[in-house]
């Protein structure tokens, strides 16, 4: 899944989404490139899709949900982890 990727896609309508839940792509760009954790998540109209558990320099913890198109990483959505998903994961990316 990660070896291949050459780079983001991002457009108005995931832009706009993510800012929703008050993340930037920047940020997710960032928890990206730092360790984390990569489950698979559910698949949505034969497209599959994984979550990313990880925490950004300045220590938000975020969950980043995407699918992979033509090479490209593609979020979906993005947002803060809440408390079971921080207890879970935040060790393991620390």
């Amino acid at each position: 899944m990660g070896d291949d990727i050459e780079g983001f896609d991002w457009d108005a309508a995931n832009v706009g989404h993510i800012l929703l839940h008050a993340v930037t792509p920047f940020e997710v760009e960032e928890v990206a490139g730092r360790p984390h954790v990569t489950i698979p998540a559910q698949t949505i109209t034969g497209e599959e899709r994984w979550k990313m558990f990880g925490k950004t320099a300045s220590n938000r913890y975020l969950v980043v949900v995407f699918t992979i198109r033509r090479k490209l990483f593609r979020t979906v959505t993005a947002y803060e982890m809440n408390a079971a998903e921080r207890r879970k994961y935040a060790p393991q990316i620390a």
